[in-house]
């Protein structure tokens, strides 16, 4: 499995596999096509491809002092196979060389993603954040 940048030709199945994994919220930004568009073409998506097909995606966007994992997912057939994990060590790889310390993570309460996260290393912030009425909580980790 190759984890690389992605690229426009990448953005259908990326959005195939953000919509896997979307929340019903109305106009929920993260997986509008226009959206994951432009972040591809910030540099800003990565993905895992296993044999031609986008197994996981990521985007990382690198503000003020840290970098924030906004969108990590991994299709349900790839998952418990170490993808996501494999994208966090690639998270803080990636802040190291931009000269960031600090690691941050949003997930949605709906995605049941804090032990992950917690297992990871990352601490939980108290301030716990809402979307249109959706929980979400922001996790950090020092690196």
């Amino acid at each position: 499995m190759i984890l690389r940048q992605a690229e426009l030709k990448d953005k259908k199945e990326v959005l195939v596999i953000v919509n896997e994994l979307s929340l019903d919220i109305p106009d929920f930004v993260w997986d509008k096509e226009e959206f994951v568009q432009k972040q591809i073409q910030n540099k800003e998506y990565f993905v895992i491809e296993d044999g031609g097909r986008l197994a996981g995606v990521m985007s990382l966007r690198s503000r003020r002092n840290k970098v924030s994992i906004e969108t990590l997912a991994v299709r349900k057939e790839f998952q418990l196979k170490g993808l996501g994990s494999r994208f966090i060590e690639f998270a803080k790889q990636f802040a190291k060389e931009k000269g960031f310390n600090i690691l941050h993570a949003y997930s949605f309460s709906e995605y049941r993603a804090s032990d992950f996260y917690l297992k990871k290393g990352f601490k939980i912030m108290d301030d716990h954040g809402y979307y249109k009425n959706h929980k979400y909580d922001c996790f950090e980790l020092e690196i």
